[in-house]
């Protein structure tokens, strides 16, 4: 039998707790960093209770496989300025691609052999155990790949599977968006299909795209799917971006278009380079975009391999277009503001989405064209959200300011502020570490390379990269600063070592289990490391099992880049690891589910709301809506076919306010909250 999932709300109301996180309201630093444009903020209203997940243990041999390993070094250790989605894959028989920027040049002015450092692990089934091998070998042993795939100076790859047996490569460089094929994965020499179309019909410069994502979609993933940008620098002050999509079938003859974006009027001056990632599961495929300090975050969502879209907001920013530069205007609530994130779709073709949270304000004493950035423990955290959910993702006081926080402050304790680590919105934060008398370690507003990770990391915990399995179990993988681990600087102050850290989903509980494994505390090689740009393998082939990667480096910040620190560049190790989670993963209940995804709309509503059903078999729906004292109010019936379903409910006779529907079927149920004008 088959086996597939659904996300329900209703997990969410029976979570046991567990004892609050509090710290030093004070853990938290301000500084003035440059940005284009700003937002603003009302009176905070006081925070509800949350539900938490228990927290227990969930990992068990993590790093207990020959599978860790370093695939390649580079010297060029700028692997992206937000996003490092859409650099690695596994095939369903076990085998992981994973590419980098690489260069071997130790030039902090040029970097001429720049281009896709890629590794592969190919799988090998043996009749006592599985086990596998790269096929360049590893840097413990003395190997990797020496050269880039492209036959120029390349930079941002981008991989994706292609066809039935082969994979495709995107990459920007020589004055151009240039793609490459191999028919079998890991094997004989890349292809090249030359040059993407430029830009789309009517665009009235001349640059080239950059910065390309690629993912394929359709049964034999032969639908190629590729989001980039364009940028014109009018002035010194002025740069016209433009995002831009490609589709083809055949790697050869391309459509290309601003995509999704231009439905809401938001493909033009909005999100630029590494402010997106994609993601595709069968005949689903998605966008992520957010970045801008001037806009919402947008998910754009296809069901028919890239035909059509459905484009809202995940994270609605409440002042959309406010210009730090114009200063007859200033808000002095700060705002918790998403920044860069991660996609992936499930088996059932549900999309998962994880973004980084920072802090930022603007008041009138601000320079223009500046915010106020905060940092710190105070104000950290890794969101999560699916497309099975409201949105835009709404706060626990109403207030939208606070939709994307995680810490609050404690009425009876003014100098203190407490997590509220709903288990279903929360995927994780920077760790707690305690030293040997068991107190807290405190957080050092000192240890942190600031204006060098600011524009990198926007926020201590980022760089979520999600890893989701056959069942739909979720591992989460991000960089935060580790208390517990200090770089020997040679300055007066050290500096907070990153680590890489991983929450998980279990599908039968509903809910985070949130910071369960460092990655770098049980590798002794890694003690000294500074690691960060995580990246992940989004569908994997094996119940349990999650493929993340990330850069290590023994000498703290960044050689490339604005505000680098490095006096020479070093070299970087891209790692690449399989995490084992608990085996209760893989032993989810067996069922058929009629109801893949749901979604209502439009939503707030006057008279009409719909109901969008993607049913994987044919049933009976039950539809309850309930007001905001859970009183019902109405029920209805429908038949519900095979694919999409629109079954509608009139709310002309409700009064104005907040509702739940319930939708239920075979046993499944999801529980979404509507508004009525």
């Amino acid at each position: 039998m088959k086996k597939v999932f659904l996300l329900s709300l209703s997990l969410a109301l029976g979570f046991s707790a567990f004892a609050q996180q509090r710290v030093a309201k004070d853990d938290v630093r301000k500084v003035q960093v440059s940005a284009k444009k700003a937002v603003a903020g009302k009176e905070m209203a006081a925070p509800t209770a949350a539900q938490f997940a228990p927290q227990q243990t969930v990992v068990g041999n993590r790093n207990q496989s020959e599978e860790f390993a370093s695939t390649m070094w580079t010297y060029y250790d700028l692997q992206s300025n937000h996003y490092v989605a859409n650099r690695m894959y596994q095939l369903p028989n076990g085998s992981v691609a994973a590419t980098a920027t690489m260069s071997h040049t130790p030039s902090a002015s040029s970097v001429p052999d720049r281009g896709t450092g890629y590794n592969f692990f190919k799988e090998q089934a043996t009749k006592e155990f599985t086990t596998g091998e790269w096929i360049f070998g590893t840097v413990e042993e003395g190997a990797g790949p020496e050269d880039r795939v492209e036959p120029v100076m390349s930079g941002w790859p981008s991989i994706a599977p292609w066809g039935e047996q082969g994979e495709i490569l995107l990459s920007h460089g020589g004055g151009a968006l240039n793609c490459y094929t191999r028919e079998i994965a890991g094997e004989g020499e890349w292809v090249s299909r030359g040059a993407l179309p430029p830009f789309p019909e009517g665009y009235p410069y001349s640059e080239y795209p950059t910065w390309p994502r690629v993912v394929t979609s359709g049964e034999n993933h032969n639908i190629i799917h590729v989001a980039a940008i364009l940028q014109h620098s009018i002035s010194s002050d002025e740069t016209d971006l433009r995002t831009v999509m490609w589709r083809s079938e055949d790697a050869e003859n391309w459509t290309v278009s601003y995509g999704p974006l231009e439905e809401v009027g938001y493909h033009i001056g909005v999100f630029s380079a590494d402010d997106y990632c994609m993601a595709a599961n069968g005949h689903n495929v998605a966008i992520l975009y957010s970045g801008s300090i001037t806009n919402s975050v947008w998910i754009s969502k296809s069901t028919d391999d890239g035909l059509t879209w459905n484009t809202y907001r995940v994270w609605e920013d409440p002042y959309e277009g406010k210009d730090l530069n114009v200063m007859d205007w200033e808000y002095s609530e700060d705002l918790y503001r998403p920044m860069n994130g991660a996609i992936a779709i499930d088996n059932n073709g549900v999309a998962h989405v994880a973004l980084n949270v920072f802090e930022m304000t603007h008041t009138l004493e601000n320079e223009p064209g500046y915010y106020s950035y905060y940092y710190g423990r105070a104000v950290d955290g890794i969101l999560y959200w699916n497309d099975t959910q409201e949105a835009p993702i709404q706060s626990e006081d109403g207030n939208p300011h606070n939709a994307a926080r995680l810490w609050w402050p404690i009425p009876d304790d003014p100098d203190y502020i407490e997590m509220h680590a709903d288990s279903t919105k929360w995927i994780g934060y920077l760790p707690m570490y305690y030293d040997a008398n068991g107190s807290l370690i405190a957080w050092d507003n000192n240890k942190e390379y600031l204006n060098e990770y600011t524009s990198k990391v926007h926020g201590n915990s980022a760089h979520p990269a999600l890893s989701i399995d056959p069942y739909g179990n979720i591992a989460c993988a991000y960089s935060a600063p580790c208390t517990a681990r200090e770089a020997n600087a040679a300055d007066a102050q050290p500096y907070y070592l990153r680590s890489i850290y991983v929450s998980y989903y279990n599908v039968d509980e509903g809910y985070w289990h949130q910071v369960e494994d460092d990655l770098i505390e049980p590798v002794f090689d890694l003690e000294l490391s500074d690691c960060l740009f995580t990246m992940s393998a989004p569908n994997v082939a094996n119940p349990g099992e999650f493929w993340f990667g990330f850069q290590a480096d023994y000498q703290i910040g960044l050689s490339w880049g604005s505000n680098a620190t490095q006096p020479e560049t070093t070299q970087n190790d891209i790692y690449v690891v399989k995490v084992v989670a608990d085996p209760e993963m893989a032993n989810v209940n067996e069922a058929i589910n009629p109801m893949t995804t749901t979604r209502v709309y439009p939503n707030p509503t006057t008279d009409v709301l719909n109901i969008e059903v993607n049913a994987s078999m044919a049933s009976e729906m039950s539809i309850s809506v309930y007001n905001i004292m859970g009183q019902n109010v109405m029920n209805k019936t429908v038949s519900i076919n095979a694919g999409l379903n629109f079954p509608s409910i009139s709310t002309s006779d409700l009064n104005s306010g907040i509702y739940f529907v319930t939708v239920k079927a075979n046993g499944f149920e999801n529980t979404m909250k509507f508004i009525v004008k």
